[in-house]
C-alpha cells in the first residue's frame, strides 16, 4: 500500500516540476541594466616609426660593390646605402656626354661658318679658274678667225671651244663653293643641329639615371633595421629578399589593436598609456592620431587565460609625445582614457530584451 502511495508521490512532483520548468523557460529573463560603463580601454600593440618597414631593392640587376650601411644606423635622406657596380654605367655616361659635345661642335661649325682660310682658299681658287677662263676665251676668239679662214683644223677649233666649255663650267662650281662657304647658315640647317643637340643630350641624361640607379639611396631619414647583403653578391629589382630594410624613426608611434566592445568606443584626440614588460616603471603618454576604418581579424595576440581568439579588432595609432627608450617593433600594452559612456538608454528599463555586459578592464569581445 505504501509503495505506490510513494510512486504517485513521484509522479506528480516530477510532473510538477516539468510544468514549472516550462513556466519558467517561457517567461523572459531581464538583465540589470550596468549603471555605466568603464572609461579605459586595454589594447596590446607594438611601436613603429612613422611608417611602416620600408623594403628596400636596387632598381638595376648587378652585382654589389660596397654596402655602406650597418644596422641600427641613423641614416639621411638621400645617402647612399648600397653601390653596385657600375664600371659599365660610367663608359656609357662618357659615350653620351662626347655624343652631346660632338653635336654641339657641329652646331658652332655651322653658325661659325668656314674657316678664315678656306675662305681665302676659296676665294684664290675662284680667281684662278676665272684667269684660265680669259685665256681660254682669248685663244678661242683667235682659232675661231683662223678657222674661218681655213688656217687651222676643225679639230684644233672643237678642242678650244669645249676647253672653254669645261673652264666656265669649272669656274660655276669655284663660285658656287666660295659662296657657300661665305653664307651664313638657313635656319632649317640651325634646326637640324639644335635637335640633333637635344637628342644627344637626352641621351646623356638617360646614361646618367641609369648610373644613379646603380646606388641605392635612403627614401627618408630613419634608421637601419636589417642589412641582408654582402658586397660581391648579386641582386636586382626582382630579389626574393629585400637587401636593406629600414624604418622612418622621425617621430615613433604605437599601434594598437582594440577589441570589438571598446572600438566604437575610441575617439580621435583620446590620451593613452603606454607601458612595456621590459620597462616596468615608465610610463609613456600619448594621443589618439588615426582610426582604422574597419574591423579585422585579430592578429596580435596578448597571452592572457581569458583571450577570446576569434574577436575582431580595430587598428589604432598613438603618437607618442615622448618616446624616451622605446624602440621600433617593442610589444607594449595600451590603455586608451575614453569618455565614460551609459551602458542603455533609460528608455530601456524595464524591456524584457537581453542586454550586453559591459566591457571589462582589458576590452575582452564577443566571438567574431
Amino acid at each position: 500500500m505504501t509503495k505506490p502511495i510513494l510512486i504517485t508521490a513521484g509522479v506528480v512532483s516530477v510532473v510538477f516540476l516539468g510544468v514549472l520548468i516550462d513556466h519558467q523557460s517561457k517567461s523572459t529573463a531581464v538583465r540589470p541594466v550596468a549603471p555605466r560603463s568603464q572609461s579605459a580601454i586595454s589594447a596590446p600593440g607594438w611601436v613603429e616609426g612613422a611608417s611602416l618597414e620600408i623594403e628596400l631593392r636596387p632598381q638595376l640587376a648587378g652585382r654589389i660593390a660596397t654596402v655602406h650601411v650597418h644596422e641600427g644606423q641613423i641614416v639621411e635622406q638621400g645617402d647612399v646605402l648600397l653601390s653596385l657596380d657600375d664600371q659599365e654605367h660610367r663608359q656609357q655616361v662618357a659615350l653620351a656626354e662626347a655624343n652631346v659635345a660632338l653635336a654641339e661642335a657641329r652646331r658652332d661649325r655651322l653658325v661659325n661658318g668656314a674657316r678664315s682660310h678656306e675662305r681665302a682658299e676659296a676665294a684664290a681658287l675662284l680667281r684662278a679658274k676665272l684667269a684660265e677662263l680669259e685665256r681660254a676665251r682669248l685663244a678661242w676668239n683667235r682659232i675661231r678667225e683662223l678657222h674661218e679662214a681655213d688656217a687651222v683644223s676643225q679639230q684644233e677649233a672643237d678642242n678650244q671651244r669645249t676647253l672653254v666649255a669645261a673652264l666656265e663650267a669649272e669656274v660655276d662650281a669655284a663660285q658656287q663653293r666660295h659662296e657657300l662657304l661665305e653664307a651664313h647658315a638657313r635656319p632649317d640647317e640651325l634646326a637640324m643641329a639644335e635637335a640633333r643637340i637635344g637628342a644627344a643630350r637626352a641621351q646623356r641624361e638617360l646614361a646618367r639615371v641609369q648610373h644613379e640607379r646603380t646606388q641605392l639611396r635612403a627614401p627618408c631619414r630613419g634608421r637601419i633595421l636589417d642589412v641582408a647583403v654582402k658586397p660581391g653578391e648579386l641582386t636586382g629589382p626582382d630579389a626574393e629578399e629585400p637587401t636593406i630594410i629600414m624604418v622612418n624613426t622621425d617621430k615613433l608611434r604605437v599601434r594598437a589593436f582594440v577589441e570589438e566592445l571598446d572600438a566604437p568606443r575610441v575617439e580621435l584626440g583620446l590620451p593613452a598609456r603606454i607601458t612595456a614588460d621590459g620597462l616596468p616603471n615608465h610610463v609613456y603618454r600619448g594621443h589618439v592620431t588615426q582610426l582604422s576604418p574597419r574591423m579585422d581579424r585579430k592578429t596580435l595576440q596578448t597571452g592572457y587565460p581569458d583571450e577570446l581568439f576569434d574577436t575582431k579588432t580595430r587598428e589604432v595609432w598613438i603618437d607618442l609625445d615622448e618616446p624616451g627608450s622605446l624602440v621600433v617593433g617593442l610589444r607594449v600594452d595600451t590603455v586608451i582614457d575614453a569618455p565614460i559612456q551609459q551602458a542603455a538608454d533609460s528608455s530601456n528599463e524595464g524591456s524584457s530584451q537581453p542586454l550586453p555586459s559591459p566591457a571589462s578592464g582589458r576590452g575582452v569581445g564577443g566571438e567574431g
